[in-house]
């Protein structure tokens, strides 16, 4: 298992229970251990929520990336085991985060037993029979509700919920076309590093990576992916001094959420996308702030906790292929294509698909800022940062970059993320009339995993191919050579 499973696993229970022990010796399946743990989880509901339980087995857990590549596999009769393998990582960490949850102290002879039952569950899923077929058993479970959209007259509500969507984004191209950015009164930068990488560096980072995976993908060594993370950090710009308008560190406090705005913060994750036939590496960003301010008496929008997401997807030369961002909520989907970039957004199914918010960035090779509106945090004129020029009148601040799996770990001060991923506290009134889109408390925060992005069809965040579903290459007119 990896580094980073073991350490999690510190929180693996007291072996006081021989019975455990004894129990994994005697049954060759390990099932009835893991019965007995998966039951006090629910009982006591601390499921972890970042990564989804699977019906191939209680070993393993996936996203959607995971199980899509799982599938191609499949298909192709490609190698399957480095799959398995990730995907028993991902079990490794959220169970040890679940069984720390339920306070119970670690011993290492449970914790090697689990990762042997880990093991064992791989081999027998690749030597049993026929298990072609059993591999094609995995899914995630969808972010919408079928139940729900039939109760709630979907196919009527499907024109003014696309009303909607596009008001929001012709209102944003008219503002963002028609204006220029606000002055800048707080400027977060990411942390800063002694020496910066070149984008050759990252892209010899990258194909290193990829030499070393079993299946071509582009894992860098973590020391390498730290630089990355701080080199491609967003540089965040906002007009504003109120305490709901700044960035900081999610916090549980008594079952409530609250963002401790003295430790800007930003949550950093990495993860996969598939462009067409490539595998490319994607890094998240999440930034917290207190609250959405509610610009009028029962502002449907409003409520504790805001949240933003950003993601850079890296193509093989360490360049930014393409940008995106949500709220946290999964709602505002907006794509961002570089001023460069040789693509251009591309819906094959206007009638059934809602349209993202596409606006056009800097140069791939310039470091980006964006605009945060006051009070609900729109992400607006994503633009090249000017590192030389100094601006008066500016407060220039730093946010540290923390691990996105510490929203998830044990703890008093634990964020109170549900098995659901959803946020408590964090209900908007907005739920009550986007109800018939399917979508489980529409406007409520939610940990990653769990973002459904559109309200017409179906898209989630994490899907294996998001954007390249939505853009295609722009045609080379050789004429203008």
């Amino acid at each position: 298992m990896t580094t980073a499973g073991a350490a999690a696993s510190s929180s693996l229970p007291r072996a006081a229970d021989a019975g455990i022990t004894s129990r994994i010796s005697s049954d060759p399946g390990c099932s009835a251990l893991r019965s007995e743990i998966d039951t006090r989880i629910e009982r006591e509901q601390v499921a972890d929520p970042r990564h989804a339980r699977i019906q191939l087995s209680p070993w393993l857990r996936s996203d959607r990336f995971l199980a899509d590549a799982l599938a191609r596999q499949v298909s192709s009769g490609g190698p399957t085991r480095p799959i398995l393998e990730a995907m028993a990582n991902h079990d490794e960490a959220a169970l040890a985060r679940e069984i720390g949850r339920l306070g119970m102290p670690a011993v290492d002879d449970v914790t090697e037993a689990l990762n042997d039952c880990r093991r064992r569950a791989i081999e027998e899923l690749l030597s049993g029979p026929d298990p072609s077929q059993r591999l094609t058993e995995v899914g995630v479970p969808d972010a919408y509700r079928d139940w729900q959209r039939r109760l709630g007259a979907y196919p009527l509500a499907r024109p003014w919920l696309r009303m909607g969507a596009q008001r929001w984004r012709l209102g944003e191209h008219r503002l963002q076309r028609e204006q220029e950015p606000p002055k800048a009164v707080i400027r977060w930068r990411g942390p800063a590093t002694a020496q910066a990488p070149t984008q050759g560096d990252v892209a010899a980072w990258l194909a290193q990576a990829r030499a070393m995976h079993a299946l071509n993908w582009p894992l860098p060594q973590a020391q390498h992916l730290e630089q990355m993370a701080i080199l491609h950090a967003p540089i965040l710009e906002i007009s504003s001094t109120a305490t709901a308008d700044r960035i900081g560190r999610l916090l549980g406090h008594r079952n409530r959420p609250k963002v401790d705005t003295d430790t800007p913060s930003a949550y950093f994750e990495a993860g996969f996308t598939r462009f067409g036939e490539r595998v490319l590496l994607q890094l998240s960003y999440t930034f917290w702030f207190p609250e959405r301010v509610a610009s009028h008496f029962l502002d449907p929008y409003a409520g504790a906790i805001d949240g933003l997401v950003w993601r850079v997807t890296l193509d093989d030369d360490g360049q930014p292929l393409l940008w995106e961002s949500i709220h946290a909520c999964g709602c505002y989907y907006t794509l961002v294509l570089p001023a460069d970039a040789r693509l251009r957004f591309h819906n094959p199914d206007a009638a059934a698909r809602e349209d993202p918010l596409v606006l056009i960035g800097p140069s791939a090779d310039h470091r980006i800022r964006f605009s945060v509106s006051t009070g609900e945090h729109f992400l607006r004129w994503p633009r090249s940062a000017d590192e030389s020029r100094a601006e008066q009148g500016v407060e220039n601040r730093s946010y540290v970059l923390r691990a996105y799996a510490e929203l998830l770990e044990p703890g008093s001060q634990r964020p109170p993320f549900g098995s659901d991923g959803l946020l408590a506290g964090t209900s908007r009134l907005e739920r009550f009339f986007l109800w018939p889109a399917g979508i489980p408390d529409p406007g409520a925060m939610r940990s990653n995993g769990h973002h459904a992005t559109a309200f017409l069809g179906r898209r989630h965040f994490d899907d294996a191919q998001l954007a390249s579903g939505m853009v295609e290459a722009i045609p080379v007119n050789h004429g203008d050579r």
